[in-house]
């Protein structure tokens, strides 16, 4: 629909669809604005509903400002090594997602990743204690770069990884991985000719709602820090799973 308005069709079309895109960035930053990740979970199919070809780099942009603000709120918070472990693994992940994309459709890769989370999550909820090794922290960075280059969804693997953290190392530490890996993303995608115009303009008419979403979201970081966040963390990455797994066939 947004296709056709730039076509020339109806500017009421444009204006709901851009509205409802807007919601669902506003959610998704609130989310992800108290959990640490999710954003791309309620963004990402919005998007490929409403205007597939935003997907990855409209939601990347919008990450890339929202890891920004994140990263300063908690920023005494970070796990330094943690953050250097996960971002060297992202930052090859970012490469390899980038390539498999000339290889491979994302929607015959996307079901494979959202199988591979589904599992993971299922898994942790039997494991109530989990301590990640340098190895899982490097293997959860190149799956979060991976899945964030190719279907715009790299919260989960990291997110599953660090699932026992206290919540304000949780978010600060994934906040400036996800950044880092975003800027890997994009420069990836931009090698790959894959990055226009017009997704930074998207990017910016979205901002308004991305920055209402992050400032309703200090106001759940308390509840959830207390006792639901590793709950909620691997409830909404097995949601994200399921989301990934969805998105091939919409693809």
């Amino acid at each position: 629909m947004l296709a056709a308005r730039e076509e020339g069709g109806p500017i009421m079309a444009f204006g709901v669809i851009l509205a409802l895109i807007s919601i669902a960035v506003l959610a998704g930053a609130a989310i992800q604005g108290s959990f640490g990740f999710g954003y791309a979970l309620v963004l990402v199919p919005t998007l490929a509903l409403l205007y597939p070809k935003a997907i990855p780099i409209t939601p990347l942009l919008l990450l890339l400002l929202m890891t920004l603000y994140m990263t300063i709120r908690e920023w005494g918070s970070i796990d330094v090594k943690a953050f250097l472990l996960n971002t060297s693994g992202r930052i090859v992940g970012a490469v390899a997602g980038a390539v498999i994309l000339q290889l491979i459709p994302a929607e015959s890769l996307s079901s494979l990743l959202g199988v591979l989370i589904v599992v993971a999550a299922l898994l942790s909820f039997f494991n109530p204690s989990l301590e990640p090794s340098k190895k899982t922290q490097v293997a959860g960075g190149i799956a979060s770069g991976i899945m964030g280059t190719t279907v715009a969804i790299g919260g989960p693997p990291l997110a599953l990884v660090y699932q026992d953290r206290p919540g304000p190392q949780l978010r600060s530490t994934l906040a400036i991985s996800f950044g880092i890996g975003a800027i890997a993303s994009l420069v990836a995608l931009t090698v790959a000719g894959r990055v226009e115009g017009w997704h930074f303009l998207l990017a910016l008419k979205l901002l308004p709602a991305l920055l209402a979403g992050l400032w309703a979201s200090r106001w759940a970081i308390k509840f959830l820090d207390e006792r639901w966040l590793r709950p909620a963390i691997l409830v909404f990455a097995a949601l994200a799973g399921v989301v990934v797994i969805i998105l091939g066939p919409l693809g």
